[in-house]
């Protein structure tokens, strides 16, 4: 399989389509990768980002480039300016988890693909492709397909990133080394990526607590039990190993994530300088997140809910706030029966700055608690 300029220069852009259109453009914006010209390979990773795997979703090109990027990797020329290694491998690690989160069989990927597509890419008119059920389901799937194809060639430069001397590199390579191995054909590869991430973890990355939070995080999502790690001294590396998947019903886990959250919940944010790939928004979020999930007596959150609230915005509500003030109140009704949800509420009405009338994603929350999006009309049931 061609990888690099080999693989750019062999392959018709013009029958593969990006967000935006057909993939014309998408050769000049991976010469410019290679450049010394900041704004062009600033475009040029800007081009990957939202045309290329625009969030989140495979094109046809999709494929292909991550092929011509995996090749570039090796690319002396890329190290010139400023460093976008890293974000090249996180490219990679979007596009190696596409399959997964289609969730769709591959038997069923290789059926909706055997319709051919090929008279509606003949055309110039897009439109039709996109009007047409099954034109347009088996052009989703080879989108997939070329993802899944590419998947034995990122698993080579996931395993290569892992020995990188740069810990953000080697962060990323971690995480798409976990997405890879969840393909059946890649299966294999788990023990030689369990392997190199305890290494990591309990060596070159012993003083990075960050790196080692990533890691630890990559340990869960392969489907381990980091208990080893509840026990680290960094309060980051806790909160993660806490937050693996195979620790969620744990009893220290969950105690170690109520702790985080009550006496951190302004904090656990600060406590990674470079947050590990993980987490695509706020790692506080997470934890609100399983505790949501996993905690029924609210009594039991109360401390946690109330800490959230003290550092939580308006804007916040969805990802913090909001799940709680429904976990307050599970029946709906918004009926103060316990002292725990008079306390809650409580802390809420406290404070006036939560109560934006212009920021409306907070009605529906309020609305599944049965009680009134109304600072007033709240504080009278206390």
């Amino acid at each position: 399989m061609l990888i690099g300029l080999a693989a750019l220069d062999s392959t018709d852009w013009s029958r593969l389509h990006h967000a935006y259109g057909r993939a014309t453009d998408t050769p000049d914006q991976l010469h410019a990768l290679l450049r010394e010209d900041s704004d062009s390979r600033e475009q040029a990773m800007e081009h990957l980002w939202s045309a290329v795997i625009h969030q989140g979703t495979p094109w046809t090109a999709t494929g292909p480039a991550a092929l011509v990027v995996a090749g570039l990797l090796s690319d002396p020329r890329l190290d010139r300016g400023h460093p976008i290694r890293a974000n090249l491998l996180a490219f990679l690690v979007a596009v190696a988890e596409a399959p997964a989160c289609a969730g769709i069989e591959m038997e069923d990927l290789e059926e909706m693909a055997s319709f051919d597509i090929e008279p509606f890419l003949d055309s110039t008119d897009d439109e039709a492709l996109y009007q047409n059920e099954q034109a347009c389901n088996s052009f989703h799937a080879r989108a997939l397909l070329g993802c899944i194809r590419a998947a034995p060639v990122l698993m080579s430069v996931m395993m290569d990133g892992l020995s990188s001397p740069d810990p953000q590199i080697r962060a990323h390579a971690g995480m798409g080394a976990v997405a890879l191995s969840k393909t059946p054909s890649l299966r294999t590869h788990s023990s030689a990526v369990k392997a190199k991430l305890l290494a990591l973890t309990l060596t070159k990355a012993a003083n990075d607590s960050d790196e080692r939070s990533a890691h630890v995080l990559a340990l869960g999502d392969l489907g381990e039990s980091p208990t080893l790690f509840l026990d680290d001294p960094s309060p980051a590396v806790r909160l993660c190993a806490a937050l693996a998947p195979g620790l969620k019903n744990h009893p220290s886990a969950i105690d170690e994530l109520l702790r985080a959250l009550t006496l951190h919940a302004g904090d656990i944010d600060g406590w990674f300088t470079e947050r590990p790939p993980q987490f695509d928004a706020r790692p506080r979020f997470a934890v609100v997140a399983r505790l949501v999930e996993q905690v029924r007596d609210f009594d039991r959150l109360l401390g946690a809910a109330i800490a959230t609230v003290a550092v939580s915005s308006a804007i916040l509500v969805d990802a913090d706030w909001g799940p709680l003030l429904v976990a307050a109140f599970p029946d709906g009704t918004g009926v103060v029966k316990t002292g725990a949800q008079r306390k809650f509420l409580e802390a809420l009405v406290n404070r006036a700055e939560l109560w934006n009338p212009r920021i409306g994603n907070a009605i529906k929350w309020f609305k599944k608690a049965g009680l009134p999006h109304d600072r007033a009309q709240c504080a009278a049931r206390l």
